[in-house]
């Protein structure tokens, strides 16, 4: 899909933040740099951006968007809701660790800052559940788990992904769980059990 001229100046002023803060954090990041960097006017990059915390929220979602088409692209319907599972969190958790070790100085800053480190991490937890809600779904018509109606099973979906989400927020931020890959399978293969 072509981007209108606007959308091409948004998408050129955030590629050049993603080199910013990539190079100095978060924290050490003014406006300055980032209309530097994109070869834009101060007038024109507040023009798309209010704030470098606006700039950094677009930055944010694209990185994740880029992690979560990059999972969606290993799961299966054909496949079992816990190979599903543990193939679509293995995934991400390999994507953000690479992105975590990239932008390390910018991981750093967030821990300093709970409340915005938190904030991020719920970028696209809507889109994730419908992932998860799809997934049930395939299970429930393969006859591979029990019945659930859709309340349900959007409530489950939700709980999947809090649950894995708490997970992430340890691994991140506080470097807890080395070994979660590993452990994604004996997870998975829990919940799905717990279904039948």
């Amino acid at each position: 899909m072509k981007l209108t001229k606007e959308e091409q100046i948004k998408e050129e002023i955030i590629n050049a933040a993603i080199g910013v803060f990539e190079s100095y954090g978060f924290t050490r990041v003014s406006m300055q740099d980032i209309s530097k960097a994109g070869k834009k006017g101060r007038t024109t990059l507040y023009y798309y951006f209010g704030n470098k915390t606006e700039v950094f929220d677009a930055v944010v979602e694209k990185l994740c968007l880029q992690i979560f088409d990059t999972c969606l692209a290993v799961i299966d319907p054909n496949a079992s809701m816990s190979t599903n599972l543990e193939k679509f969190y293995t995934k991400k958790l390999q994507e953000i660790k690479s992105l975590t070790k990239k932008y390390h100085l910018v991981l750093e800053d967030l821990k300093q800052q709970p409340e915005l480190a938190a904030a991020k991490t719920r970028v696209l937890l809507e889109e994730e559940g419908s992932v998860i809600y799809k997934m049930i779904r395939w299970a429930i018509e393969k006859e591979e788990i029990a019945e659930l109606n859709e309340a349900d099973s959007r409530f489950l979906a939700e709980t999947i992904v809090t649950a894995f989400k708490s997970f992430e927020q340890e691994i991140i931020l506080f470097n807890r769980f080395p070994d979660m890959e590993a452990k994604l399978s004996w997870i998975s293969q829990i919940f799905c059990k717990g279904l039948k």
